[in-house]
């Protein structure tokens, strides 16, 4: 019988809490359902907020890796020849306003750039962010970075803090930031052209693929647009409840590591 998975040629998943379980690695069982992907014919992209090289690390996890789709959607590059679909970055004017006012309070902060991730301060968040992706936070004032592409600024404080500037600084830069409070205590501001669902359209048109032969699986705020747009999209059960209302699916509940491969059982058990 036809596997359901035949009916898709395209899965973009999330990383950290989807694909990646809390100790940041790719569970056995997740390993085995992104061996069922490939063996049903679909390409596996990760969409992530993280830099793109914090991403391919993981090439050996999802091989053979391809497109990437790192900081939010900010950027779409292929991971061996360095293709770059595009790479949209932050105003000067903006990327300088957005530092300013986060020292003026007081905030942690880091910024991403195409060549790194660097923090202007070695604050306990920055710290911690680092430990989490698996890299270097390099220390740099953020006023050099800003003349040539600034891709994305995390500010980082007390959760009730975050959801506070969060509410107030969406109406105050409408449409001239995408700004996304990706973890309870961290803040983040992009272009507003960024999102994983611009970057998911840019590697479905390279590839001729149109969006009810995508599949996306994700658990936060950030893959809201994403697994809206897919023609099939699973929001993991220990996910945000906005997400959950968004997908077409949600997954069978059990331990976060195994999250993804049951999302892919679901999928495959689904004859309708």
């Amino acid at each position: 019988m036809t596997s359901p998975l035949s009916a898709y040629r395209l899965a973009i998943t999330d990383l950290d809490e989807t694909l990646l379980g809390p100790d940041k690695q790719v569970s056995p069982e997740n390993r085995r359902a992104l061996e069922s992907l490939r063996a049903a014919g679909l390409t596996v992209v990760p969409a992530s907020g993280r830099h793109h090289d914090n991403i391919i690390i993981y090439a050996k996890d999802i091989h053979p890796l391809e497109w990437v789709i790192s900081s939010q959607g900010a950027v779409v590059r292929h991971a061996q020849t360095n293709e770059t679909l595009y790479a949209l970055t932050m105003t000067t004017e903006l990327a300088n306003e957005i530092q300013r006012r986060g020292i003026e309070l007081g905030l942690d902060m880091i910024a991403y750039h195409a060549s790194g991730v660097y923090k202007e301060l070695d604050g306990e968040w920055s710290k911690l962010s680092g430990v989490h992706a698996g890299t270097t936070n390099h220390l740099v004032p953020f006023e050099t970075l800003s003349s040539t592409g600034v891709i994305k600024l995390i500010w980082y404080s007390k959760p009730d803090h975050i959801e506070a500037l969060r509410a107030q600084l969406h109406e105050e830069y409408r449409g001239r930031l995408y700004i996304v409070k990706t973890e309870d205590d961290a803040l983040e501001f992009l272009s507003p052209e960024a999102n994983k669902v611009h970057g998911a359209q840019a590697v479905a048109a390279k590839l001729g693929i149109p969006p009810n032969q995508v599949m996306a699986f994700g658990d936060s705020n950030n893959d809201m647009e994403l697994l809206a747009w897919a023609g099939m999209s699973v929001a993991m059960h220990h996910g945000r409840d906005a997400l959950k209302k968004v997908a077409r699916q949600v997954s069978p509940p059990g331990p976060r590591e195994s999250a993804f491969a049951r999302a892919v059982e679901l999928l495959i058990a689904d004859r309708t």
